[in-house]
């Protein structure tokens, strides 16, 4: 081991591998050709960066080959190069003496060491994320990163297709895990090996997996009080262990396996228990004072970064499974009584367009008619020309009436798209409250304010109203006016990104929204359909409109509800109107 650490560490001098006896298997896993990919999930102060600063120098000193460093913002990424790297090329000779200083090849975000280039990237950086070929990539803390790096992919696909012309190419993937259900990092560790760190119990000897189900304490201690009396069960004898007892442990711990053992993912976890520099009483006073505060984020980082464990969110969504139970006996595209007008909701990604369709009908009834994806470059006119068909296609003697498109992506070609569907299509976007559900601002204005001729118009959309209510008529009875249908052909994906989200709300009833899950995007064109059908005035109907027979009409009474008869030729709501 030739690095050493610099002044200013917490144990400077020569790097001390027996302090972190949980690290050597998973150094070992690195330089095993079997794997191509390797996945810590572990919880902070347990020598996470120190492991791949560590893999790093050991690859530039001992098989030089080109590095790419991905952290999850440019900050951290300057941070690191700066306040980590580079002290450790100055203090490790092997590689200092490598190291080019010649000026444009020592730089913050790019350096040159033996020969190799070292480039250091984030997760909104795709260009440097898909540019240069590496033979290690190295990502650090994947769970705080996008799942979709600027529209173009997942950060480990993107960093991972670096290294395909290496034939001994590796990713290593290290991070603190997040919430139950939208974690990725323990999604990668429960599809590779899933090893464990294990202990033998001082007083039976027999291995077990520490964590924060067996730390104990006193009850009602303060944290002061359990900071000095934690003590962490034997689940097999019940003895109470104490922490002068965790370097011995440590010594003698190993990794028990409980996922796929042909898998090329060699995957780790190991609890913030286990960490050298945090005693279990510290774990404890910091459980105690987040929950305290009864704030669910102080709970889950402490869940996440002290122990390194899944936090299990207790919100306020409806299960996947009520969702499925909505699916009833009419099919796609079918057109069910009682639906008199449709509008669409479309989420914009970098290779697809999410859709819903959804028939409105008296008291605010609805039924799904089509759900899907439109595949394809949405940079490309071609995607827009399949969307475009999908809006004018009439489903039984229905056309949809409005369609709402997210902006926060690729707005240009939103806006573009918008202008050539005046009344028709609306570029969107969604904020966390607003004043009203919905409301509509003019994007394309002259010098005197007024709209100009085929102008957008932008909708504002409060996104956390229309969750709450989606979420509200999934428990709506099917058999009742306002319920929430289904076909029976919706697929179980649909089900579970409608409740990929969960409402949480905080001591100050502040309500905010976390996900759950990586995918949202049917939740999101839902929330988008729905908003336009608010813009439509949908929830003012009580009663059927009477049937358009092609007959003059009649005088317009002043019921709304009765003008559904006479279709304008731009039509502004539900109730005064319909585009047949």
């Amino acid at each position: 081991m030739n690095r050493r650490l610099p002044r200013g560490s917490a144990e400077p001098g020569p790097f001390r591998p027996e302090r972190t006896p949980y690290l050597t298997p998973i150094y070992d896993a690195v330089l095993n050709p079997a794997y191509r990919r390797v996945v810590v999930c572990m919880a902070t102060q347990s020598s996470k960066t120190e492991f791949l600063l560590n893999l790093l120098g050991h690859k530039l000193d001992d098989d030089p080959g080109p590095i790419l460093f991905v952290a999850a913002s440019q900050r951290q990424a300057e941070a690191i190069s700066a306040s980590r790297v580079q002290p450790m090329l100055d203090n490790s000779p092997s590689l200092s003496e490598k190291l080019d200083r010649r000026e444009g090849k020592n730089k913050l975000v790019e350096k040159f060491v033996s020969g190799q280039r070292l480039g250091f990237a984030w997760a909104g950086s795709p260009t440097e994320l898909s540019s240069h070929p590496c033979a290690l990539v190295l990502i650090d803390e994947l769970d705080r990163m996008p799942a979709d790096v600027a529209g173009e992919g997942d950060p480990v696909a993107l960093a991972e297709a670096r290294t395909a012309t290496y034939a001994n190419g590796k990713c290593v993937v290290v991070s603190s895990p997040t919430i139950e259900g939208a974690s990725r990092i323990w999604a990668l560790w429960e599809a590779g090996t899933a090893a464990k760190w294990a202990w033998p119990c001082p007083e039976c000897n027999a291995y077990f997996v520490p964590c924060y189900a067996l730390l104990k304490w006193p009850p009602k201690a303060t944290p002061a009080q359990a900071k000095r009396e934690a003590r962490l069960a034997c689940p097999h004898c019940g003895v109470l262990i104490e922490e002068r007892h965790k370097p011995q442990m440590n010594e003698r711990g190993r990794f028990e396996m409980t996922g796929d053992p042909d898998s090329d993912t060699a995957s780790y976890w190991i609890s913030g228990l286990a960490s050298p520099w945090r005693t279990w009483g510290a774990c404890a006073a910091a459980w105690l004072e987040a929950a305290h505060s009864r704030e669910p984020e102080q709970m889950q980082s402490i869940q996440n970064t002290v122990f390194g464990e899944l936090f299990r969110l207790q919100g306020e969504a409806p299960p996947a499974a009520r969702v499925e139970q909505l699916r009833g006996a009419y099919k796609f595209d079918e057109i069910p009584t009682g639906a008199i007008g449709l509008t669409a909701g479309i989420d914009v990604q970098a290779d697809r367009l999410v859709y819903v369709i959804r028939a409105w009908g008296v008291g605010q009834t609805s039924w799904l008619i089509r759900h899907g994806e439109l595949w394809g470059d949405t940079l490309l006119e071609s995607t827009w020309s399949d969307l475009a068909t999908l809006l004018e296609a009439q489903f039984g003697t229905l056309k949809v009436r409005m369609a709402l498109v997210d902006s926060g992506y690729r707005p240009d070609m939103v806006y573009q798209f918008s202008r050539r569907f005046p009344g028709l299509v609306l570029p969107s976007k969604g904020h966390d409250q607003g004043a009203k559900p919905v409301y509509i601002v003019k994007l394309d204005v002259d010098s005197k304010g007024a709209t100009q001729r085929r102008g957008v118009q932008l909708a504002h959309v409060d996104a956390s109203y229309f969750k709450s209510w989606i979420h509200g008529r999934i428990a709506w009875p099917l058999d009742q006016t306002g319920a929430w249908h289904l076909p029976s052909d919706t697929t179980i994906d649909y089900c579970a990104q409608i409740v990929s989200e969960q409402r949480i709300t905080k001591p100050n009833g502040a309500v905010k929204w976390i996900r759950t899950r990586t995918a949202n995007h049917y939740l999101d064109a839902e929330v988008l359909a729905t908003a336009a059908a608010h813009l439509l005035q949908v929830h003012l109907l009580r009663e059927a409109p009477p049937v358009n027979t092609g007959d003059p009409p009649e005088p317009q009474p002043r019921d709304p509800v009765a003008r559904w008869a006479v279709a304008p030729r731009v039509p502004q709501n539900f109730v005064t109107s319909w585009r047949k």
